[in-house]
């Protein structure tokens, strides 16, 4: 371990009968699995347009959700994604998101943004908090545009598409004023370096599993609001890079917060540090969002994937989890401005303050290192065992970690297990995603699906 991360440990308190008397409770009070449905028996095509196609998934108990396939560049991707989303998107920036700022506006941290800004906001807040946050995005993404546009990925040319091809199908709304609705969908993309996320990750092989192949859990927490309820598959058939990858994703959001590829499986969690304040960062450099969409779209493996991170001009400390099918190992990432270091399950305990267990690397939603044993229980008790399905109908739940969303990648069986929280219309929780059903996505299904109105250029 790194000297300079010393300061993180912490002495257990009596792990080994703890996680005892917590398995003796578990094995007691066992709650019923979350159900599974295989999304394909649910699915009805609603439109398409050239590069593009939008399923609506309706299984049982409001187990709901949508899926995009987009096609060719990032250019005639983004029209795609604008074009078959445009009544969701506008829904989503006049009504979801101004809702979702004046319930979030005082955890806008504030202590991170200069001086005029604070000020500027701080007359605002609650009584104008869409301009609040407004001013607070638009200076972030000032501060990232050089390195957002360096990206490979081209997703500068995709946000401004998706405006594009919201405003092919209406002159209403936002389409009225082109260079607002490009600043609004800008600013939905840096939501996730203003706000931060509590979530969960785990990966398992070898002796873990009853396969010996990986198990990758990423479970979402990130609060109330518009986003649990418009979470969405997206799957990104590139003409402009080698590897096919899905998001699940949001309305106009071109960054990735949870996704896996024809390669790899991704996992994310906020670094906050138990005792004290999380490592050193700021805004001068490539938004996490957009370095976990290079990791996706471009990395072959985990190695390649820390290679990226490694290479990124990074700005604030989050955990990143990357398993791959070419080794069927996982590992887990400490990602700040300093460094971007891979641990593994023998070096990761000694960060997390969590119990060792070979093959299995985890790093539970709480402040790390982390006195909580729940997760570790869990572990213990479906070690050898543990199997996506295991996994995603009953970690989740019994760790209570997943409120927006819960993503479980079956790298035996090629399969993604994924459920949603339910909100309102003011952005409460009527169900979280761990208390929901699954979807269950056949990979191959998702990579070979056919462009159905074939390919055509926008510039």
């Amino acid at each position: 371990i790194n000297a300079e991360y010393g300061d993180r440990l912490e002495t257990p308190m009596s792990l080994p009968i703890a996680l005892s008397l917590l398995l003796c409770c578990t094995l007691a009070q066992t709650p019923p699995p979350n159900e599974v449905y295989p999304a394909a028996e649910y699915s009805t095509r609603l439109r398409s347009v050239p590069n593009g196609i939008l399923y609506q998934i309706s299984a049982p108990n409001q187990t709901d959700m949508q899926l995009m396939h987009l096609f060719g560049s990032a250019k005639e991707r983004g029209f795609a994604h604008g074009a078959l989303l445009s009544a969701e998107i506008i829904d989503f920036l006049e009504n979801g998101l101004p809702e979702f700022y004046r319930s979030e506006v005082d955890q806008i941290p504030m202590a991170s943004l200069p001086d005029w800004l604070q000020k500027a906001i701080s007359g605002l807040l609650k009584k104008a908090a869409p301009d609040a946050f407004g001013l607070a995005l638009g200076w972030v993404y000032q501060q990232q545009h050089e390195f957002i546009a360096a990206s490979p990925t081209n997703v500068v040319d995709e946000m401004a598409a998706i405006v594009d091809g919201v405003c092919s199908q209406t002159s209403a709304g936002p389409c009225s004023d082109r260079t607002s609705f490009l600043q609004a969908v800008r600013h939905v993309n840096m939501l996730p370096e203003l706000i931060r996320m509590q979530c969960s990750m785990m990966g398992a092989w070898g002796n873990a599993t009853p396969t010996g192949k990986l198990t990758q859990l990423r479970s979402l927490d990130f609060g109330g609001g518009p986003f649990a309820s418009r979470s969405m598959l997206i799957v990104h058939h590139p003409s402009d890079s080698p590897s096919t990858f899905a998001s699940i994703s949001f309305p106009a959001f071109v960054g990735v917060v949870t996704g896996f590829s024809e390669r790899i499986g991704l996992s994310e969690k906020v670094d906050d540090v138990t005792g004290r304040k999380r490592p050193k960062g700021n805004y001068h450099g490539q938004p996490v969002a957009m370095v976990i969409r290079d990791i996706l779209q471009l990395a072959t493996d985990k190695e390649q994937a820390v290679q990226i991170a490694q290479a990124a001009q990074r700005t604030w400390s989050v955990w990143l989890g990357v398993g791959d099918f070419r080794s069927q190992e996982f590992v887990a990432m400490l990602y700040d401005q300093a460094e971007a270091t891979p641990y593994n399950d023998a070096s990761l305990p000694l960060l997390t303050n969590q119990t060792a267990f070979e093959s299995v690397a985890y790093i539970d939603k709480h402040p790390q290192p982390s006195a909580h044993i729940e997760m570790p229980g869990l572990v213990e008790q479906f070690y050898g065992n543990l199997s996506a399905v295991n996994v995603a109908q009953y970690f989740p739940q019994a760790m209570q970690s997943g409120d927006v969303h819960v993503s479980v990648y079956d790298f035996a069986r090629n399969q993604v297990y994924i459920a949603n929280g339910i909100t309102n219309s003011s952005g409460d929780y009527i169900r979280k995603a761990y208390e929901s059903p699954f979807l269950l996505f056949d990979q191959e299904r998702l990579w070979s699906e056919p462009n159905p109105l074939g390919t055509q250029e926008f510039r």
